[in-house]
């Protein structure tokens, strides 16, 4: 169908502008975009991980975020391209796109969160797999 390279598009637009934001609270609570351009980013900032704090409440709300937000970008990506494992890869290289373009405006892009979007990515997989095995098992029994 051609709608499904659109809803892509749009989706990973959407997901752009969320990493880009300049202030993550602020997108969240507030709809506030702004973005503040980072010309020469540290790359070493992609291994930290002091910063994981799963105690608190913003954090957990921005990474079930993350696993929710990549999950449908596969499902998009899987309704589009109709091949699990290049909509898998093409999600993937997104995620870990998105991560080092948030160095560029300031935010934290890290390796563990490519970690999170590859979760909910591979949950996406599972609840397909699930999904559309049961659709085509319930269709077989019909006929």
């Amino acid at each position: 169908m051609r709608v499904y390279p659109l809803l892509t598009f749009l989706w990973a637009t959407f997901i752009v502008i969320a990493a880009c934001t300049s202030d993550a609270h602020a997108f969240l609570y507030e709809q506030v975009i702004q973005f503040h351009f980072e010309s020469a980013p540290s790359y070493v900032e992609l291994l930290i991980v002091s910063d994981i704090h799963l105690n608190k409440e913003f954090y957990l709300i921005q990474k079930t975020g993350h696993m929710i937000t990549f999950g449908v970008l596969y499902i998009f990506h899987l309704l589009w391209m109709k091949k699990s494992g290049t909509a898998f890869v093409l999600t993937g290289i997104f995620a870990a796109f998105s991560e080092v373009l948030q160095l560029y405006f300031n935010r934290n892009g890290r390796l563990f969160d490519i970690g999170v979007d590859l979760v909910g990515i591979f949950i996406a997989y599972l609840f397909c797999i699930y999904f559309v095995g049961r659709f085509y098992s319930s269709r077989k029994t019909v006929e």
